[in-house]
């Protein structure tokens, strides 16, 4: 029984134009990892797509009025 246990990560970011081509740099990416899983049958491959980060904005918050929300002034 083993007393040292390990988990090997490896992040690769693709970006992809379309689906298409996101499948086919998958198919490669399983291809290249074959040679892995003979070596490591337990290996598990997690693929999610990301999205990509917010643009920064260019120009400060509004700040809203003391009183927003309140639409008339009633006696």
């Amino acid at each position: 029984m083993p007393n040292v246990r390990l988990r090997v990560a490896i992040t690769i970011d693709i970006d992809a134009l379309d689906y298409l081509e996101a499948a086919e740099h998958q198919r490669r990416l399983e291809t290249c990892l074959s040679s892995v899983k003979t070596e490591y049958p337990d290996v598990a491959v997690s693929i999610k797509e990301r999205r990509a980060p917010k643009p920064e904005r260019t120009s400060s918050p509004r700040r809203f009025h003391l009183q927003s929300g309140r639409l008339h002034a009633y006696d």
